[in-house]
């Protein structure tokens, strides 16, 4: 009999990155979006634009398949986007909404496929805004044109996943976002779940009891979860920051033909949507004939460019060369600039005689110019073919990816889906009549997520583990259960070892390639502390805090609340920003005592840094953290910390009780931290 009650083993966790979307008008020859006019109670348009309200209704038509808007459909699930924020670059017929030129931000506070047969926009995607448009302040229909376009920004914005499918009854639809990514070997976790601030107000001459109790904010705090590290790719949502490199420059150019931005279409910091053309022909990319599309991956690489890793330091390491930067350098040698390169995954696609128009999985962290900027890509395949990361035997990897992780000025927000059930079955295979065969399934996602702070320790009792407290913005909720009619759960979730990693190919895009599960052990580590080898370390712990707040903005809309809604009160009571603020690190380090020279740099406050400008200068000063895989391949997977300026600020050296060797608790206060990592994940 199947269980019927909710357990833990029937609990799935995944997550996914957040992206911006660009909605440009004729961007497939087809896309349009509309602000109507209400001119006079018309049942087939009211109310699309109401002054009453300050609200405007933007419906989209036309678009084109693997793209993110398909036949009028925006390929996001009901409700999904309310409380994400837009913006219009228009110097068409929206350019009195222009943000460039008057900084107008619209909140999304509703977002559904309609499927009135009384109105004109049936079967396409309806998003309202608030405040009301000015462009659509007129007594006509206002349809974009050349030089319009939309931008959904990223924060609370979960990747599109524009396979998923749309239908008016909940039970036949496929709804989705792309939250199809391992979270990793997680032994624990806390969820941000939704607290009700509760003001109540005691009034005099109405007795001792509470007269009046309102609800206020919404918070979705308390996120929280420990995994055994596998892979580098959490330390992206720790640090912020971050470059990647595949070890393999030969597999970069899977693709035919030779791809350049687009004349006029840099990329920029920022954006999730780039246009690429093909250098002197008309070829759209391709593996070997076979087109490049949605899920692969797209190679920025400006080799001429570099990016602060440090901002700020008494003396400059390198002198701004390439040579001086990484990966040029290595581990062994301190560095504080590297390479703009980046990988990002193709969430959607659109090509034509060599013109491609590609959506992105993850903002860019950085810009890169039409000159200069080589394009190229890769796809993941069950062997190294396409330039696909491959795990051997050996425990070597083949076109394995280098990233390389730090702190700047961001932190990038992502969203985790999480379902419970209580059957053992995909939902939409069972009832909806609430007997022993109904699963009860309740999917949320979780959006606007960002790090609050984070641990990572390693004893020479477990894995290397890395804890994570997170805070999340808002909380979507499948409410198809709820409908009137076709009762069922509209959104697909994803199950990740039945469906989404159920093969060995779809592991790997999922960051859990067969052999690479496997977490960094104590025993793979390795550690050097002011240009010497430890071998008595007995345990270290790392702790680092973004600084992320949460603020929430008066930005309340005049619109009706319904029992259906996936985000409750079109998400006016939850935050609208969360801010990164200082970052500051912490090392403790538990070490057997073998020689006096962490007591004396404490003793003198010594800040540890090298000075020196020479390209092979080695780690003297730095303190280094290795772990490497198990195996004899040269290029196993791999992790190293770095921290090249900080002071020892304790250094105790206690006499123990019972005559055993002398521990000493280390202190160390470092100004930043970089993470190197190497694995077969393309796109953290």
């Amino acid at each position: 009999m199947p269980s019927t009650v909710y357990k833990g083993d029937l609990s799935e966790i995944t997550f996914g990155h957040e992206a911006s979307l660009f909605l440009e008008h004729d961007y497939a020859g087809t896309f349009r979006f509309v602000c109507s006019f209400d001119t006079g109670g018309n049942a087939a348009n009211a109310p699309h634009h109401d002054l009453v309200k300050d609200t405007s209704i933007i419906t989209f038509t036309g678009g084109a398949a693997n793209t993110p808007v398909n036949a009028g459909i925006l390929r996001y699930p009901n409700g999904m986007l309310v409380g994400s924020r837009l913006v219009f670059n228009a110097s068409g017929n929206f350019s009195a909404d222009d943000y460039n030129s008057t900084g107008r931000i619209y909140t999304i506070v509703k977002q559904e496929v309609a499927n009135d047969a009384n109105n004109d926009n049936d079967g396409k995607t309806e998003i309202t805004v608030t405040p009301a448009l000015k462009s659509g302040d007129t007594a006509a229909d206002v349809t974009s044109a050349s030089g319009d376009a939309i931008t959904i920004l990223p924060f609370a914005t979960p990747t599109i996943d524009v396979s998923m499918t749309h239908a008016d009854a909940a039970n036949a639809s496929g709804e989705r976002v792309l939250t199809d990514q391992f979270v990793g070997l997680v032994s624990t976790v806390a969820l941000p779940e939704t607290k009700v601030d509760l003001k109540r107000y005691h009034v005099v001459g109405l007795g001792r009891d509470v007269a009046v109790q309102v609800p206020g904010r919404f918070t979705n705090q308390g996120g929280a979860f420990e995994c055994n590290i596998h892979n580098s790719r959490w330390f992206k949502y720790c640090l912020g920051q971050h470059v990647s490199k595949p070890l393999n420059s030969a597999t970069e150019n899977a693709a035919t033909g030779t791809y350049i931005l687009a004349t006029g279409k840099p990329a920029n910091p920022g954006d999730s949507y780039i246009e690429i053309t093909d250098d002197g022909g008309t070829d759209d990319p391709s593996f070997g004939g076979t087109g490049v599309g949605v899920g692969d991956y797209v190679i920025l690489d400006t080799a001429a460019e570099m990016v602060d890793v440090q901002t700020y330091r008494e003396t400059a390491i390198g002198g701004g060369l390439v040579a001086d930067a990484w990966p040029a350098v290595n581990a062994t040698q301190i560095f504080d600039k590297a390479i703009k390169q980046q990988i990002r995954r193709i969430v959607a696609f659109h090509a034509s005689s060599g013109d491609c128009k590609i959506w992105l999985d993850q903002p860019l962290d950085y810009g890169h110019p039409v000159t200069g900027t080589v394009v190229t890509f890769a796809r993941y395949a069950t062997d190294s073919s396409n330039g696909s990361p491959d795990r051997g035997t050996d425990g070597g990897l083949t076109n394995g990816i280098e990233h390389l992780y730090f702190s700047r000025s961001t932190v990038p927000s992502f969203a985790m889906e999480v379902s419970v059930r209580r059957r053992d079955l995909d939902s939409n295979a069972g009832t909806t009549d609430g007997g022993t065969g109904d699963s009860k399934q309740l999917t949320r996602v979780f959006r606007g997520c960002k790090v609050k702070d984070f641990s990572m320790t390693a004893d020479t009792d477990a894995a290397l583990r890395l804890s994570v407290n997170f805070d999340s913005a808002l909380c979507y909720t499948d409410t198809g259960r709820l409908e009137t009619t076709n009762k069922g759960d509209r959104y697909d979730t994803h199950r990740l070892f039945e469906d989404t990693g159920h093969n060995e190919l779809s592991r790997k895009v999922s960051g859990i390639e067969k052999g690479t599960q496997k977490p960094f052990m104590f025993y793979n580590g390795t550690m050097r502390v002011l240009g010497q080898s430890l071998g008595q370390v007995v345990s270290f712990t790392l702790n680092g805090k973004t600084g992320v707040e949460q603020f929430y903005t008066i930005s309340g809309a005049n619109v009706a609340d319904s029992a259906t809604d996936q985000v409750p009160f079109a998400g006016t009571r939850n935050p609208t920003l969360a801010v990164e603020g200082k970052t500051e690190y912490d090392l403790e380090m538990e070490i057997i005592v073998d020689d006096p020279i962490f007591y004396h740099n404490m003793r003198r406050a010594v800040a540890n840094f090298d000075d020196t400008d020479e390209a092979g200068q080695t780690d003297a000063d730095m303190i280094r953290l290795t772990f490497t895989k198990s195996g004899s391949g040269a290029t196993r997977e791999n992790l190293e910390i770095l921290i090249d300026d900080y002071f020892i600020t304790e250094a105790p050296l206690p006499i123990p009780e019972d005559k055993g060797p002398i521990r000493s608790k280390l202190k160390i206060l470092p100004k930043s931290i970089k993470i190197i990592g190497r694995d077969t994940v393309l796109s953290p």
